[in-house]
């Protein structure tokens, strides 16, 4: 039986293995408390959760446990309502436009002063070996095992129209856009130093390079707008990481179709979460880009939320006949949701662990 870090890189790389891997998100409470035969709560959440992906998962992101309901401000000031699993934006720090634009120049300048030093790299380190801890301390194998984290590493748009809301960053792009650009290339900037600081491709193998980009029929933005301002960045990440023998995958809900050649020149190696809902069907983009590794397939907002266990073996054994089993991490399109029933993970999971 291979290891869980054997069956992982020789997926990525296209080689034989013993099942298809499962990668994904948990943030479901009843699937995380069967996994790890303990109630979940927001004290133990992490130690609860990380049992749980130690006994299921191959692969997996976003480790962390529940949080228990705060109000949480930001130190660029905005403010956040924390509930369980979800923050959302409750409060800006700025009321109309040219407020606005006063705080994104205020943001690019904290953000051209971010260090990440070795005191830095050595917590963040720490944190990633006592996660790759508690899944080893609950490898069912007993060979204490760990399941293998993939790190979040973003150009940085997603937070950036997040923070500002779409409405008013679709404004900007079009009235300032040097500001934006300027903002976009400073976080782009910080992201390099903070790779520079931590890669390390013994405990972080795999860096999921990512922005949201997309929804399910189309493009959030203009395919001559992402090829002008964010996709040099997004080539510079993914160099910065290739250069430190760490594999790129990358993540985006919604159809990537307009921009899927313009990503893979950018030099992705493998694409998520391929949502059959927005016309990435596996089948389709694995013959389109047969040098991807791909991962997800299996639809959670309607397929792993109310269909039924049969309907999602059926989807399992599709994805394996799209993909011939190989270069394919079977998982949700992005996480296990409270919504999903615990049947139907099951169902998929238990599915990989007996079929090639």
């Amino acid at each position: 039986m291979l290891t869980k870090r054997e069956r992982v890189m020789r997926t990525v790389r296209f080689e034989e293995t013993d099942r298809v891997p499962l990668y994904d998100i948990f943030d479901n409470d009843d699937v995380i408390e069967f996994y790890a035969g303990h109630k979940l709560t927001v004290e133990n959440g992490a130690r609860v959760k990380g049992l749980a992906i130690g006994r299921a998962l191959d692969m997996t992101r976003i480790p962390n446990g529940p949080e228990k309901p705060r109000l949480r401000r930001l130190e660029n000031g905005i403010v956040l309502q924390q509930e369980r699993w979800t923050p959302w934006i409750i409060e800006r720090p700025f009321h109309d436009m040219p407020t606005a634009i006063e705080w994104i120049k205020g943001e690019i300048k904290r953000t051209q002063a971010l260090v990440f030093d070795r005191t830095y790299a050595d917590k963040f380190q720490a944190t990633i070996r006592q996660h790759l801890a508690n899944f080893a301390g609950a490898d069912p194998t007993r060979r204490e095992d760990p399941t293998l984290l993939v790190l979040e590493s973003g150009v940085g748009l997603t937070e950036m129209y997040w923070w500002v809301g779409m409405e008013w960053f679709a404004y900007l792009m079009a009235d300032e856009p040097a500001l934006i650009a300027s903002w976009l290339d400073a976080r782009t900037q910080a992201e390099l130093r903070r790779v520079a600081a931590i890669a390390d491709p013994e405990i972080l193998p795999i860096a999921l390079t990512y922005d949201d980009i997309a929804f399910k029929t189309n493009l959030l933005f203009s395919p001559s707008w992402l090829r002008q301002y964010w996709l040099p960045g997004l080539t510079q990440l993914i160099d910065a990481w290739h250069a430190r023998d760490t594999i790129c995958l990358f993540h985006s809900d919604g159809n990537l179709w307009p921009i899927l050649d313009d990503l893979v020149a950018a030099g992705i190696d493998g694409l998520n979460p391929l949502e059959q809902l927005a016309d990435m069907d596996l089948g389709k983009v694995r013959r389109r880009y047969p040098q991807l590794f791909l991962a997800g397939g299996i639809d959670v907002s309607q397929l792993l939320s109310f269909g039924t266990p049969d309907e999602v073996h059926a989807a399992c054994a599709q994805a394996i006949a799209d993909t011939g089993g190989v270069g394919y991490f079977m998982g949700s399109t992005t996480e296990l949701i409270d919504a999903v029933p615990l049947q139907n993970a099951r169902a998929m999971y238990e599915f990989s662990r007996h079929n090639k």
